[in-house]
């Protein structure tokens, strides 16, 4: 996958995944920190916080080899939607139950496949489990 096409996934993950929290009037959860609620008392923190990560995630994926660019895409993706849910709302909205108390929508589905892709091809490329 070329730069072309990796951006092309994350934008198509992230207005996915913005498109679905468009159409939720009332959202299960507002997330207003991290993963698990984790310092939801800094909000405007936590925001700038995604949007620098997020920032560094372009910049990766930009320069990541190719055969790394997929799942780097869907991690942008879903950075990208849900750092703009942090800045915008002032917190991410939150509508798939991932469980009794959990949790996520499409950015963090995303996010989670493209670590675990990235996560097995380094250890496929490597011949080694961590």
């Amino acid at each position: 996958m070329d730069n072309k096409g990796a951006f092309i996934l994350a934008g198509v993950v992230a207005l996915t995944d913005t498109a679905v929290k468009s159409l939720i009037k009332e959202p299960p959860v507002k997330n207003y920190g991290f993963a698990g609620n984790s310092f939801d008392s800094h909000p405007k923190k936590v925001a700038a916080v995604s949007a620098l990560l997020t920032g560094a995630m372009c910049v990766c994926t930009a320069l990541a080899p190719e055969k790394r660019k997929l799942p780097m895409s869907l991690i942008l993706g879903g950075a990208v939607s849900n750092s703009a849910d942090r800045l915008i709302r002032g917190y991410v909205v939150d509508y798939i139950p991932m469980g009794k108390r959990i949790y996520g929508n499409i950015s963090d589905l995303a996010i989670f496949i493209g670590t675990a892709a990235g996560s097995l091809l380094y250890i496929t490329e490597s011949g080694q489990m961590i």
